[in-house]
């Protein structure tokens, strides 16, 4: 007769020894915690690649191991346990920027993984900044990931033509994968036809977040111009409240009025001229006053006076929005999953509003077009040693439970069925009305900080923060990012 773990006899011996084991660790100290889930994960894997006792005695003795923690290693003969994927479990490396939610959508593809694959995920999250620096050297490196996060854009072109990515186009033209995607979204993790990232989560583009309740006791409306903008930072001023959070502790959040401003007053040509680096790019007439009206703004006390030690990667600068000691905040739709983790009381009592960036009364460019992030993408090292287990995480990415869990973080995934999945869900009201923007859009330009050359892109990140402290002039501004390109 034989069940799961083979032969009754070898039952019988296994129940035995599992006796013995609870009485060994009902006498030693307490795992360290989460030790315990993670021993349980891993020896449900083992179970699955191991039948009968054998399988039994390794992975009971993981588990004795485990829970002996440091007493066993001071004198008693048991060395301590070895560190993940030395007990038999490949370690796939997962690096993404962190999300807020401890439960995000990525952390519960991990955990599904976890449940049904051969393999450990190792989850590394960074912050935004230091993960662009990360991405600089990591990919490709012997300690680097072997799944990885990114915005598109030059970064992932480059990495592609110095051949450090794995070509997905087989997993993008398999029936149900990269069919479900909107095509202009998925061509931003293509290069020369070929695929190198996945969409991974939802689309983001920059719109201008408000209170709704602090506008309310002021009595007026959300800008509709830019001169209403204007207006509303004197209003709020008025009040003794910061017109507008910036966390300019981080100068891409800087970047955002920068690029908006040039894209109302200039249109897409202005950033395509950037992204392709043309000489006048950096000095061209929409770019000039943007970053004119940038300067304006801080002059004008419009996002108060210690912006520059405001964080948001720490939540900072959300938290003040929230609290109503600012009225507005211009940042990607990534702003409400991260309001929902930190501030969830301000979602549910429905005091969060969004409109899109404002016209500019004299510029040519649609108030429709929108600026940020379209998507990021999920990309495989070409030397990851563990190259299926890889693939096969990315393509659980795309996945309807993967679609779900986004939705269920209050994103827009960019598949072509993102309407009625979308229907009815708990963050409908603000997820439709961002699918809606999005499909509106004529155009959907990445963020220049992703769209440019890593080196130019850091050089962007300085010259801004000098730019809005006032060490910089616009036209020295340009000078700068024009030696830069």
């Amino acid at each position: 007769m034989v069940d799961e773990f083979g032969p009754v006899d070898d039952r019988r011996l296994a129940e035995e020894l599992g006796t013995t084991l609870t009485e060994a660790q009902d006498a030693l100290p307490a795992a360290a915690p989460g030790a315990v889930a993670t021993i349980r994960r891993r020896y449900r894997r083992q179970r699955r690649l191991r039948a009968g006792l054998a399988g039994v005695t390794v992975a009971a003795l993981v588990v004795l191991a485990s829970l002996t923690g440091a007493e066993l290693t001071r004198g008693r003969g048991v060395p301590p346990v070895p560190p993940a994927g030395e007990r038999g479990a490949a370690v796939l490396r997962v690096w993404a920027v962190k999300p807020p939610d401890a439960d995000s959508a990525l952390q519960q593809l991990v955990d599904r993984y976890h449940r049904s694959a051969e393999v450990d995920v190792e989850l590394t999250t960074f912050g935004n900044e230091e993960y662009k620096e990360q991405l600089r050297t990591a990919v490709g490196s012997p300690d680097g990931p072997d799944v990885f996060a990114s915005w598109g854009g030059a970064t992932l072109t480059r990495l592609a033509r110095d051949g450090l990515l794995a070509d997905l186009t087989p997993l993008r033209d398999e029936p149900g994968v990269g069919d479900r995607f909107l095509p202009t979204v998925l061509a931003g993790g293509a290069v020369e036809g070929r695929q190198y990232g996945m969409p991974m989560n939802g689309t983001h583009p920059v719109v201008l977040f408000y209170h709704r309740d602090v506008f309310a006791r002021a009595g007026v409306e959300p800008p509709r111009s830019y001169a209403d903008l204007l207006s509303l930072v004197e209003t709020f001023k008025a009040k003794k409240i910061t017109p507008i959070a910036l966390g300019g502790a981080q100068g891409w959040t800087e970047l955002m009025w920068v690029m908006y401003l040039a894209e109302r007053i200039g249109g897409p040509a202005t950033t395509a001229g950037i992204v392709a680096g043309r000489p006048d790019a950096w000095s061209h007439p929409a770019v000039l006053r943007a970053l004119r009206d940038a300067q304006e703004l801080v002059e004008r006390g419009a996002f108060g006076t210690d912006f520059a030690s405001v964080g948001y990667d720490d939540g900072n600068a959300s938290g003040r929005l929230a609290s109503g000691q600012a009225a507005m905040q211009l940042m990607g739709t990534w702003e409400y999953p991260t309001q929902l983790a930190r501030n969830s009381e301000f979602v549910a009592g429905g005091k969060l509003g969004f409109v899109p960036f404002p016209a500019v009364e004299d510029g040519v460019g649609d108030p429709a077009d929108l600026v940020g992030i379209p998507t990021n993408f999920f990309s495989v090292a070409a030397g990851s040693r563990h190259r299926e287990a890889a693939l096969d995480f990315v393509r659980a990415a795309t996945a309807d439970a993967h679609l779900d869990a986004v939705v269920a973080d209050g994103e827009v995934p960019p598949v072509t069925d993102a309407a009625p999945r979308l229907r009815g869900t708990e963050h409908a009201a603000f997820t439709t009305a961002v699918h809606e923007l999005v499909v509106r859009a004529p155009s959907q330009n990445l963020a220049w900080d992703q769209a440019v050359e890593p080196e130019v892109a850091a050089a962007l990140i300085t010259n801004l923060r000098r730019l809005f402290r006032g060490q910089l002039s616009p036209e020295q501004f340009a000078a700068a990012m024009t030696e830069a390109s």
